[in-house]
């Protein structure tokens, strides 16, 4: 009976959110997955908060955060959630600043930002947002702040080595000796780059696509995703120097892209198949796998979201079977968090991205702009 009720939960939240809400259910159908979220990671005044880990915030939350808020047609909260940020991360400024990626508890006590670098995924995701805000909700000053942070990005997390250009994954801390860099294959979603080809197409984004397209069967070699690699100006890469090398939480959205880049996915969906039968041998996502041998590294733990990360993964390569078991445990994760009110921030994050894309509450098309549901 417990497992019969934790399962309806979602429909009763689901009828519970229609009764309330204040907005059209035609443009903004209730989803509960982001009503969760909102209410244990959203702060009133825009900030997301993840409470696993000391209270902090990322921009990487906040990146996500917004946009969902336009996934959900949800413009008032996307406003705070852009004002937090700008203010909070960014002096104010944000467009001409690039906003620090860690907020939260100094060392004295007092709150702000901890660490002023900035992680440009989080930056190309707050560009992208903001660009299709512009589009969506046709808001010109989005527009405006989408692409002044395409140029900061292009100055300060972008590097030009020989002939090749890489995405840093952030301003300072990835350059090695030799002239050798640290990137991290998870800030290189397909459908992003293929937007932002189109959209800013004097920028280094189509150059950057073209190296990172050249290296993936090195990246892969294994047919799993790593963490971080180590490249250099021949576009050589090897297994990360600086840790021991591992496909773990950052690596788990490689797969969450590739399923959901359409023909732009397709040579990662070819190359991360072993990754697919791994998960059919242990029936989840491994915590951690090892991106020299292929192998599993930690199978006694499998966070919930990384079963939601590889939902477009399994959707795309066609594979049912695997897709409904995984989607069974990413639902009673969901039906949990919702009956206790606790869950993971990261979790839910990936929850979102592949319960929302799985269940079409949005899609990317061919040129890689966003399609919400409530958009004619």
């Amino acid at each position: 009976m417990k497992r019969a009720l934790l399962r309806t939960l979602p429909l009763v939240l689901l009828a519970v959110c229609s009764a309330c809400s204040t907005r059209d259910e035609a443009t903004a159908p209730a989803w509960p997955a982001w009503t969760l979220f909102t209410e244990q990671f959203v702060e009133p005044n825009g900030r997301v908060v993840d409470v696993t880990f000391e209270h902090k915030t990322t921009s990487e939350g906040q990146s996500y955060a917004l946009f969902f808020a336009l996934v959900a047609n949800d413009p008032a909260l996307f406003e705070r959630v852009l004002h937090w940020t700008s203010r909070s991360l960014a002096s104010g400024r944000l467009g001409r600043e690039l906003p620090a990626w860690h907020w939260g508890k100094r060392s004295n006590g007092t709150w702000g930002v901890k660490d002023r670098n900035s992680a440009s995924d989080a930056d190309l995701w707050l560009a992208y947002t903001l660009l299709e805000a512009g589009r969506l909700w046709q808001q010109p000053r989005y527009t405006r702040v989408g692409y002044e942070l395409l140029d900061q990005i292009s100055h300060r997390e972008v590097v030009e080595v020989g002939s090749r250009q890489y995405l840093l994954p952030g301003p300072s801390g990835f350059q090695l000796d030799e002239g050798r860099y640290r990137v991290n294959p998870s800030y290189y979603p397909g459908f992003l780059f293929t937007y932002l080809k189109n959209a800013q197409p004097t920028g280094p984004w189509k150059a950057l696509w073209a190296t990172y397209s050249a290296m993936t069967s090195r990246i892969f070699k294994a047919g799993v995703a790593p963490d971080l690699v180590v490249v250099d100006s021949l576009g050589e890469v090897w297994d990360d120097t600086e840790r021991p090398p591992r496909g773990s939480y950052d690596a788990i959205r490689v797969y969450l892209w590739a399923g959901m880049s359409g023909a732009t996915g397709d040579d990662a969906l070819r190359l991360l198949q072993p990754y697919a039968r791994m998960l059919r041998s242990l029936g989840v996502p491994p915590e951690q796998v090892d991106p020299v041998s292929g192998a599993a590294l930690r199978v006694d733990y499998s966070p919930s979201g990384f079963s939601a990360a590889v939902l477009p993964f399994l959707h795309s390569l066609g594979d049912q079977a695997e897709l409904q078991q995984q989607q069974r445990r990413v639902d009673d994760a969901l039906a949990k968090a919702l009956s206790t009110g606790r869950s993971n921030y990261y979790d839910q994050a990936l929850i979102l991205f592949g319960e929302g894309w799985v269940t079409h509450r949005f899609h990317f098309d061919a040129a890689g702009r966003l399609h919400p549901a409530w958009a004619p």
